[in-house]
């Protein structure tokens, strides 16, 4: 039977996170319905990560078995045609028998969007934080080097499974500020968007990250106050505050090449 994996983007505002729930609709249930209206079938899923309730995706990467052979394209394009609007299938591709979208991931990147401004932004509200700027990019970058490398993050989060390890490999941080557009000489929307790429996450792990890097750029606590948690604590740390969940999104999963593709390159 074939496997595929399936790329997915979504606007998480409606859904209460990726995974199934009782009496809640989220973005798994949205997709397993679509996917068995389709095909009459109600395979077993994998994802590469569990996005929060009011989380963003645009590279979710999900994986499972159907009994009928289909040509990606026409699977893609038949799926789009069932699905809400406010999910949709990006790419559809042909794996090797025992694809695991979450175990076979090398690494995830996710990304998370701030808005500096005074007053409310209602064309952002739905996929970023407005925050009350400005704020210290640069001690916000210097801050996000103490995050880089093997570490134990247990301070930012919880494991996604109970007895889990929090030790997680971030293999980049960085902090870019875009000013778009002008108005009498002020950016008509000022944003920073905050980008990280790791093994693997944390639960709050992101929006920990987040919050840490905009206390520190408000000039509430200094670069030295983040090093400080990073391998030094059991569990979640107090003071720690979590940015909400509207302004992360999961951006994209990497995976190695397939092993026939590895043959080929030999």
């Amino acid at each position: 039977m074939p496997t595929y994996s399936f790329t997915l983007e979504y606007d998480g505002t409606d859904f209460a996170g990726w995974q199934i729930q009782p009496s809640v609709r989220t973005a798994m249930g949205a997709f397993s319905d679509a996917l068995r209206a389709l095909t009459s079938e109600s395979p077993a899923l994998t994802a590469a990560g569990r996005t929060d309730s009011g989380a963003h995706a645009h590279g979710q990467v999900v994986g499972c078995t159907l009994e009928r052979d289909w040509a990606p394209d026409e699977l893609r394009n038949a799926l789009n045609a069932t699905l809400p609007a406010d999910l949709a299938v990006r790419n559809v591709a042909t794996r090797n028998d025992g694809f695991d979208a979450r175990r076979d991931a090398v690494d995830r990147t996710y990304r998370y969007l701030i808005v500096c401004r005074d007053g409310r932004s209602p064309v952002m509200r739905r996929n970023a934080w407005t925050v009350r700027g400005p704020l210290d990019v640069d001690a916000m970058r210097r801050a996000a080097t103490h995050l880089v490398g093997r570490h134990d993050f247990a301070a930012f989060g919880s494991p996604p499974r109970v007895g889990g390890g929090t030790i997680r490999q971030v293999t980049s941080v960085s902090v870019e500020r875009a000013d778009l557009g002008s108005e009498h000489g002020d950016p008509v929307l000022e944003t920073i968007a905050i980008t990280v790429s790791a093994d693997a996450f944390l639960r709050g792990m992101m929006r920990s990250f987040t919050g840490a890097l905009v206390k520190i750029g408000q000039g509430r606590v200094t670069p030295e106050w983040l090093a400080s948690l990073v391998d030094t604590a059991a569990t979640r740390d107090p003071s720690l505050s979590m940015a909400p969940a509207r302004g992360l999104h999961q951006w994209s999963v990497r995976y190695a090449p397939a092993r026939q593709d590895q043959e080929l390159a030999a």
